[in-house]
């Protein structure tokens, strides 16, 4: 199996994924889903230019700080002890199902030649029940170390606030819980993408998706890439075309302004984000068989 050099990856991310995308027409999905956020936002959030004026951010920064280390704890413990909390955790772990985990067996059957121009319910009808066991014990696993990350992170800061209380005590935990995040973001990412493969058993794939965490070869390239991937998507997908929906007033001219900003965008770092997961799994024998004649292409081309 020919190994993917710098050159065939960035040709693979940016050539063969704008490729696809045109050529199965799945970015069109999103914007229905855009339309909505655009009547959920007109309707129930209200803007007030004139309260926008920047606050004093180191008065900011110091009720804040004193909010995490003095206030959080109590609150925590009051929402872990509210069933509905768990009912708001399961509602967002059905979200996750639909943003991630349907449009990755949408992903899986393009690359094994199964879809046409239009099968995305073809992709949510050969999702199944086991299928979707696994991942839920995957984004608990990967919720649990972003957990045990930020407690651990939450006590050293803390201890450090009772010596020196300052803002500097909240932005070491800031920095230290966002150095996880994008292993947070590849996690939920390859959750899906390991859960849709038809073959393998769950210790098998809970061991692949472990490597995440160990193995160098997945870890930093991963953490690298989803890095970028959350500064892209956190400009481009969320803040623009959030401010163009509530700022701009001509109802088509938002849509179509909010559609040809985030829905590429999006759309591209989902298809991606599934060429980036095929090239770091390439080695392990479970995704290569899964996809063998996505990689025999491949291999073709180089």
């Amino acid at each position: 199996m020919q190994k993917t050099g710098l050159h065939g990856l960035l040709r693979i991310l940016l050539l063969n994924s704008a490729k696809d995308l045109f050529k199965y027409k799945s970015f069109l999905f999103l914007v229905f889903f855009l339309i909505l956020a655009d009547r959920g936002l007109k309707r129930f959030v209200h803007v007030d230019t004139a309260a926008l004026a920047l606050p004093d951010l180191k008065a900011l920064g110091s009720a804040s700080a004193n909010y995490i280390f003095e206030t959080l704890p109590g609150v925590m413990l009051a929402l872990l002890s509210d069933y509905r909390t768990f009912l708001l955790a399961g509602a967002l772990f059905l979200l996750k199902q639909l943003i991630s985990m349907w449009p990755s067996s949408d992903m899986r059957r393009m690359h094994r030649q199964e879809r046409g121009s239009f099968g995305l319910l073809a992709a949510l009808l050969t999702i199944r029940r086991d299928q979707i066991l696994w991942d839920a014990l995957a984004v608990g696993t990967i919720c649990l170390l972003l957990g045990l990350w930020s407690l651990a992170g939450y006590a050293a800061t803390s201890a450090l606030w009772r010596v020196w209380p300052g803002t500097g005590c909240l932005l070491l935990l800031m920095a230290q819980v966002s150095l996880f995040l994008p292993l947070v973001l590849a996690g939920f990412s390859y959750s899906s993408k390991l859960a849709v493969i038809s073959e393998g058993s769950f210790r098998e794939k809970i061991s692949l998706f472990l490597d995440l965490f160990h193995i160098p070869r997945v870890l930093w390239p991963s953490w690298l890439f989803f890095t970028v991937r959350i500064g892209l998507e956190s400009l481009f997908v969320v803040a623009l075309p959030a401010a163009i929906l509530l700022y701009v007033e001509r109802f088509w001219l938002r849509i179509l302004a909010a559609t040809l900003l985030a829905t590429p965008v999006y759309s591209y770092l989902k298809m991606a984000s599934f060429k980036f997961f095929l090239e770091i799994y390439r080695p392990y024998p479970l995704v290569r068989d899964e996809y063998a004649s996505y990689y025999d292409s491949l291999d073709k081309e180089g």
